[in-house]
């Protein structure tokens, strides 16, 4: 379910636009919530991604898992994967436990990226 590639242009072979993907929030904490909104920058090498094919089931599994998050509009509500959701780091240790707990397909990769998730300033997940 949750692809890395070195080089973008393997994620291009691969399927083109089509993922969702969970990438970094690199923007120093302090900043106004609304810059953090915006500040993410697409097909980042670090960041996970979910084809298409998997798009329904990430949701289904890890909706209640990764939980409520911001969305552009400064509305919470689950992910959005036709938009932006921004989880900010404080978050990452409850998604953890929860990850812990359940312990959904996948959750081993997801995970460890969240333990490098916790030096930036939270994560997106960035729709389709």
């Amino acid at each position: 379910m949750f692809l890395k590639f070195d080089l973008q242009e393997d994620r291009r072979k691969y399927g083109g636009s089509c993922f969702i993907e969970i990438q970094f929030c690199k923007l120093p904490s302090g900043k106004k919530i609304e810059s953090i909104i915006k500040g993410y920058d697409h097909w980042q090498n670090d960041s996970l991604y979910i084809y298409d094919t998997d798009h329904s089931a990430f949701y289904l599994i890890y909706k209640d898992i990764i939980g409520y998050g911001l969305h552009p509009n400064m509305s919470e509500g689950y992910f959005d994967t036709w938009g932006v959701t921004y989880y900010d780091f404080n978050m990452i240790e409850a998604i953890e436990e929860r990850l812990k707990e359940y312990k959904p397909e996948e959750y081993e990769i997801l995970f460890k990226w969240l333990e490098e998730a916790k030096q930036y300033n939270g994560f997106y997940i960035l729709g389709v």
